[in-house]
C-alpha cells in the first residue's frame, strides 16, 4: 500500500513522542510490499480493533491510547491518514468530518 499523509504521522511523532514507536511500525506494516489490502476485511485479517465509520477507518494506536483516522482507496491501494490523537481528542468530533 502507498502512504498519503505522512506529515500527520511525523507530526503526531513528535507531539506524542510515546506513541512514536507504534507509529512507525503501522507505517512499516502498511507500506510493506506484503501488504496489498483489498477490502474492509484484509485490513480487518490484520487489525481485529480496526472500525470503519463512513468512509474511514480508525484504528487503536498504542492499544487504545490513541487514534488515527484514515481514508482506504482499495482500486488504488492508498491509505490517506486523516488524523492522529488521544483517545479523549477523539470522542470530541465526528469522524466523517474529518
Amino acid at each position: 500500500m502507498k502512504l498519503a499523509g505522512a506529515n500527520t504521522i511525523a507530526e503526531a511523532s513528535q507531539a506524542h513522542a510515546n506513541a512514536a514507536p507504534a507509529l512507525s511500525a503501522w507505517v512499516a506494516d502498511v507500506t510493506s510490499p506484503r501488504t496489498q489490502w483489498r477490502s474492509f476485511q484484509d485490513v480487518r485479517k490484520r487489525y481485529a480493533t480496526v472500525d470503519k465509520v463512513g468512509d474511514r477507518y480508525v484504528f487503536n494506536i498504542k492499544g487504545k491510547k490513541y487514534r488515527l483516522i484514515a481514508q482506504i482507496n482499495f482500486a488504488t491501494g492508498v491509505v490517506f491518514v486523516r488524523w492522529f490523537g488521544t483517545h479523549a481528542s477523539y470522542n470530541k468530533f465526528r469522524v466523517e468530518e474529518v
